[in-house]
């Protein structure tokens, strides 16, 4: 060990080159496994406020290609349109526990001093109750069904979206004209595709009828939102309201107009996001580990041409093949450890300054040991060949350098 690494020191400049090629190496690494299981945390945890007792509906065949935004109202025209009749033919069906109609629209709003355009929701009170682990309420209560002119707000829509104003219980707010009081603001939720619903703003569904009135056709929603009993498939309730709806727009279940979308059908969507991210993940670390390499077994061949004469006296003196093998080998397995600590110290840094853009990520113990393994084990196996052809030198014609 003592003699490798005062050979290193010897050739310090090009051991730092070296050492940088896996500083870069292992960095992308951390940072990349990191963000990636962090994305993947976070897009579980939303998922699993989704429930699989939870489904929805939209008036688009997502199937055929078409694009709908949830939040920000729809960016391609829909192949079809839900109605208040679809509603109330999903309530009949066996299993299903609530259904909550939505519609949504741009308003003009002013609070104070401040005016500007924003989306509204307008919700039945049981979606509150649907997604009751997800909309959670911070200060004041959530509406019922049977107020009108009241308003919750999402808590980036109370604190952020007035400027330097905060939005509190009790306050006043103008929408189109008409005076809606504010009766709660719901928690915080703070993920990274949380951005839209965090600053939401959520009326009944009677009064956003009335604000919406002509953007949309007479009886016309948005979305629905299903909860099942439990106990119940499912898949069952969907081809159920599969059926229903089919039958209320006269198209057939292989040309549907709109999409009924369980937990189910976004585990396989976002399972499938995930499976193509990781492995353009696994590429990119695939490269970093043979620039790597590459330098690591540029820099020990380099050092055997080098030190022909020096490996000679080692033979000569006793050396076994072994001997020289180990002192390579160890050379550039310290390579790899000392640019695995310094990238991992810097790739630590980068992401603590990522979580400033709300990037989520994981600093597992895991990552850490499998950098450490990767910087090593590259190091080690990038100076095996260069330490055979070391080992396989002849002394005498070594001496002769």
């Amino acid at each position: 060990m003592k003699y490798s690494f005062k050979s290193l020191r010897t050739a310090s400049l090009r051991s730092v080159l070296t050492i940088t090629g896996i500083v870069i190496g292992v960095i992308a690494l951390v940072v990349i496994l990191s963000i990636s299981e962090g994305v993947q945390k976070d897009i579980n945890d939303q998922m699993s406020a989704f429930g699989a007792e939870n489904m929805f509906i939209v008036p688009v065949n997502i199937e055929e290609g078409g694009l709908q935004s949830i939040g920000g109202g729809p960016v391609q025209a829909s192949s079809g349109k839900l109605f208040q009749r679809d509603a109330e033919a999903i309530e009949g069906v066996p299993g299903v526990k609530s259904v909550a109609r939505i519609i949504f629209g741009r308003a003009s709003l002013a609070f104070r001093d401040t005016e500007l355009t924003a989306p509204i929701f307008g919700m039945d009170a049981q979606g509150f109750d649907q997604y009751e682990d997800y909309l959670e309420i911070e200060s004041g209560r959530l509406y019922s069904n049977g107020d009108r002119n009241v308003v919750v707000l999402a808590n980036d829509a109370a604190n952020e979206l007035w400027g330097n104003d905060r939005v509190g219980v009790g306050n006043v707010i103008v929408i189109n004209g008409e005076n809606y009081r504010v009766v709660g603001i719901l928690k915080k939720i703070g993920t990274s595709l949380s951005a839209q619903d965090d600053s939401a703003i959520y009326v009944p569904f009677k009064d956003g009828e009335e604000l919406f009135s002509d953007q949309l056709t007479k009886n016309e929603i948005n979305y629905i939102f299903v909860q099942i009993e439990e106990g119940f498939d499912p898949n069952d309730i969907k081809d159920s309201i599969e059926r229903k709806i089919a039958s209320y727009h006269k198209v057939t279940l292989d040309d549907l107009d709109f999409t009924v979308i369980t937990a189910d059908y976004i585990n396989e969507t976002v399972g499938g996001i995930l499976g193509l991210l990781g492995g353009f993940l696994a590429a990119i670390t695939i490269i970093a580990s043979l620039v790597g390499a590459i330098g690591i077994s540029n820099t020990m061949f380099m050092g055997v041409l080098e030190r022909i004469r020096e490996i000679g006296v080692i033979k000569a003196m006793g050396g076994t093949r072994n001997d020289i093998m180990l002192i390579f080998v160890i050379e550039s397995g310290l390579l790899g450890l000392i640019g695995g600590v310094i990238g991992v110290l810097i790739g630590i840094g980068i992401l603590v300054f990522v979580e400033t853009f709300d990037i989520p990520y994981v600093l597992s113990p895991s990552i850490f040991g499998f950098a450490f393994i990767f910087s090593v084990g590259t190091g080690i196996l990038a100076g095996i060949i260069p330490a055979r052809e070391a080992a396989k030198m002849d002394p005498v014609e070594a001496l002769r350098y």
